[in-house]
């Protein structure tokens, strides 16, 4: 069971997870290994298939992670009565989150938000797919379904606290791996989600709340074209 898996043991499984998450970003330079640019139909193609991939294995895993062991009942509760108002706080939270530290934020664009910018403006409908529904699900399922189930899989407040907590620097170590504001803003963005899922206890909520969020990032970037 997940609980009686040695400390050790969990940390190097999730590591692994890290790294496959990562490397199937790979997918999004496709061109660069193949040596020829793709049609925008192509490039869409290959990054759904890879991602898809990616996201079915993680589903299944975390079912599987639920059925061993799941003290908090998550997934238990499909209806979707009382969450779709958590969801909507919760994006307008981070938007107004946002607008609050932008003034303290430096000048330019996150690194990550930058690369995105450019592979934006490349293949559109293939970076959109990936940005705006395929990596907030694949995200959601392993920085909160899975994490959370690894590490902070008992009930309890302090378990609580630094399940969201842990889980949003993990999640903005993610987004933007050196010491900055921006480091900040997307481990409380993380933190926002983390509440989420403790309170709702349905990872779809999570996935739908970050879809929304980076749906309307992508069709702010759209005017941009």
């Amino acid at each position: 069971m997940t609980q009686k898996r040695s400390l050790l043991g969990r940390i190097g499984i999730f590591i692994a997870f890290v790294f496959l998450q990562n490397l199937s970003t790979i997918g999004l330079q496709v061109e660069v290994l193949i040596g020829r640019p793709l049609s925008e139909f192509t490039y869409a193609l290959v990054v759904s298939v890879i991602f898809l991939a990616v996201m079915v294995y993680f589903i299944k895993y975390y079912q599987g992670q639920l059925q061993e062991y799941n003290p908090r009942d998550f997934g238990e509760n499909l209806s979707f009565k009382g969450k779709v108002g958590w969801i909507i706080l919760t994006v307008v939270g981070i938007y107004a989150f946002l607008i609050l530290v932008s003034p303290l934020l430096p000048q330019g664009t996150a690194e990550n938000q930058q690369v995105v910018n450019q592979m934006f403006a490349n293949h559109v409908l293939g970076v959109t797919l990936y940005g705006a529904v395929l990596g907030p699900i694949i995200e959601e399922l392993l920085y909160r379904g899975i994490f959370m189930n690894f590490f902070w899989n008992q009930k309890g407040r302090l378990y609580d606290v630094l399940a969201v907590l842990s889980s949003g620097v993990i999640f903005g170590l993610l987004h933007e791996p050196q010491l900055s504001l921006y480091l900040v803003v997307y481990a409380a963005i993380g933190v926002f989600l983390g509440m989420l899922y403790l309170k709702t206890k349905d990872i779809r909520c999570n996935m739908i709340a970050h879809i929304l969020y980076n749906g309307i990032t992508f069709l702010v970037m759209f005017q941009t074209l």
